[in-house]
């Protein structure tokens, strides 16, 4: 390991989701001066959609974006010494890396870039052996038992850490691409490579969690969710990606794309590093389990602001696993009533819907209608409209096991000239039916899964 150097690591962040800003990773690249950059293209809701990608073409099943960007950023990723990690492998890691090679012979650019695949993640193949070793699955949630999902189970994925990331870096991989690697791990992977971090050393595994925590959402740590000043936040058209440096104590500062619009203030760090982390004293990730109430925040002024202090434990038992199962059908549409009486025509138009739907007798789980603009989001908090808005749009949503049904539903939906008047339909065409995949969180014991690495 180059661990004994002491230096400080730039780690920029590329994206944060997949349909992110492409440009974004080819820009902190040329401008950032990074050692790595990290992109994290996965959420729950995609891994399942990837597996019925992979279900289909067993060549697809990871995101399709990584070789655009790749083909944007990688000729300046190559002359500049950056490495990449990602998570773009999706369900199908080695397909992706495949065609990522595909990518590097096609730029002349295949002897200088040596990429690493990592498998072991998917566990969907390995539901029946995981319960015959006595993994109950069940929902860590709610406690239902898995029982009842599992004739419907379209994905399963661990979450895992960053060790196989230290692995293919070690074996000399200038890409790094994986399934479902942790979020923050993408960046504690480099950091435990670079600096020598040991899996006993739980405060500096801490502290390159608390780093890849503060970019794994891209922009949005950058004055992207500054709720309480959001308004001062410049040139947000043009918002820089944030970039973090870390030293060998576990010292955090982070910055962002030199030139760019955004924000990185004292504010704008807490806000992400409270974001989605649960018990801020147990903030649980497959390395290391981190006390966030530890941290001190300290703005050093010019968009940079340093992160120290903070500890960690042992990681947990347990690898979470994303998963997702079919649950029924659904369809929406939506309906732009104007003034006068905006607001009593989508009420009457909610009336009408309900009756005509109703009176079918289909089987339908849930019907939800929303006025948007008058307290679709706040409800009953929602102050009291006193004045006729000068345009409401009504929301009208049906959910049912049946594709049948939801289609029946919008048929009589769909009567146009019914009444009342004054309607603009904001969904060309009858609304389109799409399959519902609900989540499934639950755990399992860390010693099942095993992650590999293929070098290509």
């Amino acid at each position: 390991m180059p661990g004994h150097s002491g230096r400080t690591v730039r780690i920029g962040s590329g994206l944060g989701y997949w349909g992110d800003d492409t440009s974004a990773p080819g820009r902190q690249i040329r401008d950032s001066a990074i050692d790595y950059l990290v992109m994290d293209f996965l959420a729950e809701v995609t891994m399942s959609i990837l597996q019925k990608q992979k279900q289909k073409d067993p060549e697809r099943g990871y995101a399709g974006d990584i070789i655009r960007i790749l083909r944007d950023a990688l000729p300046d990723a190559v002359r500049r010494g950056v490495k990449i990690i990602c998570n773009a492998g999706g369900v199908n890691p080695l397909a992706c890396a495949r065609a990522v090679r595909a990518l590097t012979q096609e730029l002349g650019l295949d002897d200088q870039v040596k990429i690493a695949a990592i498998v072991g993640d998917d566990l969907f193949g390995r539901v029946d052996e995981l319960r015959g070793a006595g993994v109950t699955l069940e929902n860590m949630e709610t406690g239902e038992p898995f029982e009842l999902v599992a004739d419907r189970l379209v994905c399963a994925n661990a979450y895992v850490g960053a060790a196989p990331i230290v692995e293919a870096l070690e074996q000399g991989a200038t890409i790094v691409i994986g399934g479902r690697l942790a979020d923050p791990s993408l960046t504690l992977g480099p950091l435990m490579y670079e600096h020598g971090w040991t899996v006993q050393q739980h405060d500096h595994l801490a502290a390159g969690i608390v780093a890849g925590h503060l970019i794994e959402c891209g922009a949005h740590s950058t004055g992207g969710n500054h709720q309480a000043g959001w308004q001062d936040v410049p040139d947000m058209g043009d918002i820089g990606f944030p970039v973090v440096e870390v030293d060998g104590s576990g010292r955090i500062v982070m910055s962002k794309t030199p030139g760019s619009g955004g924000l990185v203030s004292r504010e704008t760090v807490i806000e992400q590093l409270v974001y989605e982390i649960g018990d801020p004293k147990a903030y649980l990730t497959p390395d290391v389990a981190v006390d966030f109430t530890t941290l001190t925040v300290e703005d050093l002024g010019g968009d940079h602001v340093e992160v120290t202090g903070a500890t960690g434990r042992p990681r947990p038992e347990t690898l979470k696993i994303s998963a997702a199962y079919r649950d029924g059908f659904a369809a929406n549409t939506m309906y732009l009533y104007s003034a006068p009486h905006a607001k009593q025509r989508a009420e009457k138009a909610k009336e009408i819907l309900d009756h005509r739907i109703g009176r079918l007798g289909l089987a339908l789980d849930e019907i939800r209608s929303d006025l948007i603009g008058l307290g679709a989001v706040h409800e009953r908090r929602t102050p009291r409209i006193v004045s006729d808005p000068c345009e409401v749009v009504l929301r009208y949503a049906v959910r049912s096991q049946s594709r049948a049904a939801v289609e029946r539903a919008f048929v009589e939906a769909s009567t146009v000239f019914h009444g009342p008047p004054g309607k603009t339909n904001l969904i060309s065409g009858r609304p389109r039916v799409s399959e519902v995949l609900s989540y499934w969180p639950t755990l399992v014991p860390g010693k099942h899964v095993e992650t590999k690495v293929f070098m290509t």
